[in-house]
């Protein structure tokens, strides 16, 4: 076999890194990046005002769960749930959020971690 035969056949680390992290090549952690990256950003999404009020806590199939500091708060959020929505959609991708739900305890959120642990899995293999 010819040396050009294998090289096709490997790709580098950093091929397969951007595979697991990309949303476009459905990478097995990309929702949960996708996440990480919002938390990171969100002070500049929302403003530091907000953002000192709020944090986003959890995200699965297009529903952004929000931690809200306050009854007072929550019910702020709820009139600035569209505007948020679509600048999150704007930064990152078209109907990347579709929903946004709020919560005063960061503990009652969804655990929706099957379908991670599941593909991850599937990646090792």
């Amino acid at each position: 076999m010819r040396e050009n035969d294998f090289k096709s056949k490997f790709k580098t680390s950093a091929e397969v890194l951007k595979s697991l992290f990309e949303e476009k090549e459905g990478g097995p952690v990309s929702e949960q990046f996708q996440r990480w990256k919002l938390w990171l950003n969100w002070k500049d999404i929302v403003g530091p005002t907000t953002a000192e009020y709020t944090e986003p806590v959890a995200y699965h199939k297009g529903v952004l769960w929000l931690w809200v500091k306050n009854s007072t708060w929550m019910q702020q959020m709820t009139f600035m749930s569209e505007t948020i929505k679509n600048t999150v959609n704007q930064k990152y991708k078209k109907d990347f959020v579709r929903e946004i739900r709020y919560t005063l305890d960061r503990k009652n959120i969804p655990k929706e971690n099957s379908d991670f642990k599941a593909n991850v899995k599937k990646f090792i293999k």
